[in-house]
């Protein structure tokens, strides 16, 4: 069957986001399907092998829809983010041109620093050579009363919500750090050591207004600053159930996966040794999975980290390092977790968090198979 037939029978309605590898995830994923082919000898491999047939095809609509609109997106995305950063910096009395800003975009493209990220490091830069700090950017803004669920990136908010976790810090730069919530989700939070705030205690729940909103991966973040008041609640905010279960079969191991570098300040990961905050830094390493889950219906997004990865793979931090060097090459890491982990079913517990689901316990499950193979087929049809 050609690529047009995959697309109409298995449409990707739920994969424009994903970013996935491209033609290694296709490729790896069709020797896959050419393994379990030729193990295809009894009724229950062929129903086993159909499954696998399906999953290959959601892949191949998945990457071919996604390339169609990059192109597209990164033109509509770049001209909004213009316009945006254009408005806020007027907010401040600062007359930019679109021709300064896209200057700004294409210096940072060179180090493949690009979306929220990009946009962030464009203001900011802009701002500090108008002599305004980032705070002073929302001081002008209007606050806006809001759920967590309904917080948007340039925002400058008031809620009511209930502190989940707290974080170790990373950075000197931050006092705290954490997740807050509501009945409508959860969201990090960070106060700034310069806030002068005195920290939030776990469990307790507060008033925050005049918190801005930034954008890191496509996830909001809630920054407390110096223009930010924090008062305490008597009554307890009400937060949504963080947990939830779900199976599927891994359909996609992302960039970013693997052995990473990590800023030692911010905790980014670097990009060819350059933090889109910081600029070049030595990095701490860190081990992680992200990945996306099918089960035929909906789709999730998983962020394994280095605990879980260990658990699943057997592959520790150390020992990824030990390959990485062996190999004089750290992309072995993603590779071996790729064939390990690509094509095969699992049960998932974990936490969603905007984008993400961060995994809390994944464990194999073998799917049921039956005898049959006319009649999988005719469900795989119906998916």
């Amino acid at each position: 069957m050609d690529l047009p037939s995959y697309i109409s029978l298995y449409p990707p309605i739920n994969y424009p986001h994903v970013r996935g590898n491209g033609k290694n995830t296709r490729d790896q994923f069709c020797k896959l399907k050419e393994k379990q082919d030729c193990k295809a000898n009894t009724p229950a491999h062929a129903a086993y092998a159909g499954i696998v047939s399906v999953i290959a095809q959601r892949i191949f609509a998945c990457s071919w829809y996604t390339s169609l609109k990059k192109g597209v997106n990164k033109t509509m995305n770049n001209t909004n983010d213009v316009a945006s950063i254009q408005a806020t910096l007027k907010n401040a009395g600062v007359e930019v041109t679109p021709e300064q800003i896209n200057e700004k975009f294409q210096q940072l493209l060179e180090f493949k620093v690009t979306g929220p990220e990009a946009k962030r490091n464009v203001l900011r830069s802009l701002a500090f050579a108008a002599g305004i700090e980032m705070n002073s950017l929302y001081q002008n803004g209007e606050t806006v009363p809001v759920t967590i669920g309904e917080i948007r990136p340039g925002m400058r908010v008031e809620l009511r919500a209930k502190v989940v976790q707290l974080w170790d810090s990373t950075s000197d730069k931050i006092a705290q750090t954490g997740l807050i919530g509501d009945s409508t989700g959860v969201i990090k939070f960070t106060i700034w050591e310069n806030s002068e705030k005195e920290l939030l205690e776990e469990g307790a729940s507060y008033r925050i207004t005049g918190a801005s909103i930034s954008s890191y991966n496509d996830k909001c973040q809630l920054n407390i600053n110096k223009n930010t008041t924090i008062t305490q609640l008597e009554e307890e905010v009400e937060v949504k159930a963080q947990e939830e279960e779900f199976t599927g079969a891994i359909v996609s191991i992302q960039n970013g996966s693997g052995l990473i570098k990590r800023c030692p300040e911010c905790n980014r990961q670097l990009k060819k040794g350059v933090c889109g905050e910081h600029g070049k830094v030595d990095g701490t390493y860190d081990l992680r999975i992200k990945a996306v889950i099918d089960n035929g219906i909906e789709v999730r997004e998983l962020i394994l980290d280095a605990e879980q990865t260990c658990a699943l793979t057997g592959i520790s931090l150390d020992k990824a390092k030990e390959m990485a060097t062996e190999a004089m090459d750290a992309s072995v890491v993603e590779a071996e977790i790729t064939e390990m982990t690509l094509g095969r079913f699992y049960t998932v517990t974990g936490s969603p968090m905007s984008r993400y689901t961060l995994v809390k316990a994944m464990a194999p499950k073998v799917p049921t198979l039956v005898a049959d193979s006319a009649a999988i087929s005719a469900e795989l049809e119906a998916i």
